[in-house]
């Protein structure tokens, strides 16, 4: 139906559907309703996944002029820059887009803490 060059073929789809669903007994009918939700279930995990992935290429966009992802890569997770660049910004790895694990996406919000906090005492110190 997504493919369907004009409204009036998406009407007829979506009528063709209508009729074959209408001729399913009740507990085909309860099938098909189960694979479409966990089909939806999975496409909305899979949203949620690109989401988390842009909110972090998004928050991180001003603080990234400023500080060295390079050292935060090796210093914090022992990897090189390409490795927190890929799961920053969801590129592509063996076919599959990198993202932070949860425990990954804690360590470099501490990261981003500790970072802040040695700034915060070093403009102390020179006041």
């Amino acid at each position: 139906m997504h493919n369907a060059s004009s409204e009036q073929e998406k009407k007829n789809i979506e009528e063709k559907i209508q009729l074959q669903f209408s001729s399913l007994s009740d507990a085909e009918k309860k099938t098909v309703q189960k694979e479409f939700l966990e089909g939806l279930d999975t496409k909305l995990k899979e949203v949620d996944k690109s989401i988390k992935k842009i909110d972090i290429a998004l928050e991180i966009s001003e603080i990234s002029k400023y500080i060295s992802l390079s050292k935060i890569a090796s210093d914090y997770f022992g990897k090189s820059k390409e490795w927190l660049y890929q799961r920053i910004y969801g590129y592509s790895v063996n076919g599959k887009p990198a993202i932070f694990t949860d425990e990954e996406r804690q360590k470099f919000s501490f990261a981003l803490e500790n970072i802040s906090r040695m700034a915060h005492e070093t403009s102390l110190r020179l006041t």
